[in-house]
């Protein structure tokens, strides 16, 4: 990999990847997983469904469906 990767710190400087010494990439790594937990959650509370059913088949059918708090986490891995 040849081109140079940046991170903007907080205060708005860039930094190379490449210059930063051992402790930062640690802080920065802990940033990037916190932060894909937190999209992840995102992701699966916007994929509930929000819709109203109208009538006992409609009902009884959702019933018979899984769960709709269960999902399988391996579509998650990004």
């Amino acid at each position: 990999m040849n081109e140079k990767v940046y991170w903007k710190m907080r205060d708005g400087n860039l930094i190379s990847v490449d210059d930063m010494d051992i402790n930062h990439l640690r802080n920065v790594l802990k940033i990037v997983l916190k932060n894909r937990q937190t999209v992840i959650k995102q992701i699966v509370k916007s994929k509930r469904p929000s819709f109203v059913l109208h009538g006992d088949m409609a009902t009884q059918f959702n019933s018979s469906q899984h769960d709709t708090d269960e999902y399988d986490e391996s579509l998650l891995n990004l």
